[in-house]
């Protein structure tokens, strides 16, 4: 595997897609080192695109690793439950971040109050 350091939450791709150069800019430099959740796959292509569309789109997550769904993930969702009540998508994708060591790349930072892990938003005039 890749030396990974960020998992990208499905918002930033989205943001992305709709041409906000921001996004766009992260992941041009860093997607080499970049990682998607398998639930960020599937919330991706769960939007109406055209045929045409939909094989970039696929072609564009294929780019980064994905990472599945496993026990340790699903172990670290129940422990962040029990702290925050945190919509599944957002758990599950969280409990990926903190699982495999990797900061969560997101703009929705307050889905992820209250749980122990990295973030980095790069629409935060910080991170510029």
């Amino acid at each position: 595997m890749r030396d990974i350091r960020y998992l990208v939450d499905s918002n930033i791709i989205i943001y992305h897609l709709n041409g906000e150069l921001i996004a766009t800019g992260f992941l041009q430099k860093n997607i080499s080192v970049c990682a998607i959740s398998q639930l960020t796959f599937l919330e991706i292509l769960s939007f109406e695109f055209s045929k045409k569309e939909e094989r970039k789109v696929i072609k564009l997550l294929e780019q980064f690793t994905i990472l599945d769904t496993s026990k340790d993930v699903s172990l670290q969702a129940i422990k962040n439950r029990k702290d925050k009540k945190i919509k599944l998508a957002d758990n599950i994708i969280a409990s990926t971040a903190q699982t495999n060591n990797l900061t969560l790349v997101t703009r929705n930072t307050k889905d992820f109050n209250n749980i122990d892990i990295k973030i980095l938003n790069p629409f935060s005039k910080e991170e510029k």
